[in-house]
């Protein structure tokens, strides 16, 4: 071989191990940075999609309560100032339907302690929008004075004794006749309605309305962590036999309670103290007076219903990330209900396993009870 080329391959070099060591650690450096980058970008992801998770079933919990809460009380007649109000019959005024004694009461809220509360909600649903009849002659076949319109076999009726002590009696129409006049009906002075009306005639009139299908519909939280609705009508499964069906999932708690007004209704108020009968003076639990053997007088202070519902966004995390209302950890998200008030409330959720490892968003409503207001004049 030529001299020359011998020359040339001996000063020919590659790369040196420092050069090769240093070329490894900047791709270790730049596969490192992207993973990292990547790894936040996921955790960032997960966040945002939980979150927007947790949106959509706060919204979609409050939208179906509040869509019941509404209608709270409909086809409760509307009498003039000289007849009493429907809600001035005793407050255990009740029929029984499919094994389960309802009342009259729009709202019922049963307090669930340091768990889940409860939210009952009836209304009817007669065409005539709650119009009343007078009617005379015998409770086992009325005499209507007009026409009846817009009630159906099985739909629930309310008899109430004006303009002398308010006594009334639930029933259901079992059968009518081929000119809709009443035929049959059933159940009159189911247990435990109190003081019913007991008889009918020219000088002791009562007032007849259809209230349709007076049914409740409930709201509470499983052990599925989902928001269920129960209820029914007497064209499907009635209550309580209809399946509790789950409208909104992870949410963790469902707490409620009771707007009320200081000032009693009467049919006495003045025009200047009315003005004050529809506003809410404190909101109170289902506790004590507002509980279980909660008085009439008290159930007609009542003017709206607040709900908070706290949904969880699914999504464990490795540190803690939420505490109670009244935790002190720095960087920590509080749980809270009741916001608005001077003093948030706490929701207890250490029933959850790893409960401060979730986030949650909270969400409230206030739900004037309508069909209620429109009643107070002649309370």
């Amino acid at each position: 071989m030529p001299a020359k080329r011998i020359g040339f391959l001996r000063h020919q070099a590659g790369m040196s191990l420092i050069e090769l060591l240093i070329g490894l650690l900047i791709g270790l450096v730049a596969t490192l940075a992207i993973s990292n980058l990547f790894s936040g970008f996921e955790a960032r992801k997960r966040m945002i999609s939980g979150g927007s998770d947790a949106q959509s079933s706060g919204v979609l919990a409050l939208y179906y309560i509040q869509r019941d809460a509404q209608n709270a009380g409909y086809g409760l007649p509307l009498y003039n100032s000289s007849d009493p109000s429907p809600l001035l019959c005793p407050i255990d005024t009740s029929i029984n339907q499919a094994g389960v004694v309802i009342n009259l009461s729009p709202v019922v809220i049963v307090d669930g302690g340091t768990g889940h509360d409860i939210v009952r909600i009836r209304y009817g649903n007669p065409a005539s929008g709650g119009a009343s009849l007078r009617s005379t002659g015998l409770m086992s076949g009325p005499s209507l004075d007009g026409r009846l319109i817009g009630c159906q076999e099985n739909d629930i009726v309310l008899f109430h004794q004006t303009p002398a002590t308010p006594n009334c009696t639930l029933a259901r129409i079992q059968k009518l006749n081929a000119d809709r006049t009443i035929n049959t009906l059933t159940e009159l002075n189911t247990a435990p309605t109190a003081s019913p009306v007991t008889n009918l005639n020219g000088s002791d009139w009562v007032r007849f309305s259809c209230l349709g299908a007076w049914n409740q519909y409930e709201f509470t939280v499983n052990d599925k962590q989902e928001l269920t609705r129960t209820g029914g009508t007497s064209s499907s499964t009635p209550f309580p036999n209809s399946i509790a069906v789950p409208v909104a999932s992870d949410i963790v708690a469902l707490q409620a309670q009771y707007g009320i007004a200081s000032t009693e209704d009467s049919a006495s108020t003045s025009v200047t103290a009315a003005k004050y009968l529809n506003r809410v003076d404190a909101w109170v639990n289902a506790t004590g007076t507002y509980g279980t053997s909660i008085s009439l007088l008290d159930r007609n202070r009542i003017r709206a219903i607040r709900i908070a519902v706290v949904a969880r966004d699914g999504n464990l995390q490795k540190n803690i990330v939420s505490q109670e209302c009244n935790g002190a950890a720095p960087g920590v998200s509080k749980v809270c209900i009741w916001k608005s008030d001077a003093t948030p409330a706490n929701v207890n959720l250490s029933a959850n396993t790893d409960w401060q490892q979730y986030r949650y968003r909270t969400f409230e409503v206030t739900i004037p009870l309508r069909n209620v207001i429109w009643n107070r004049d002649a309370l």
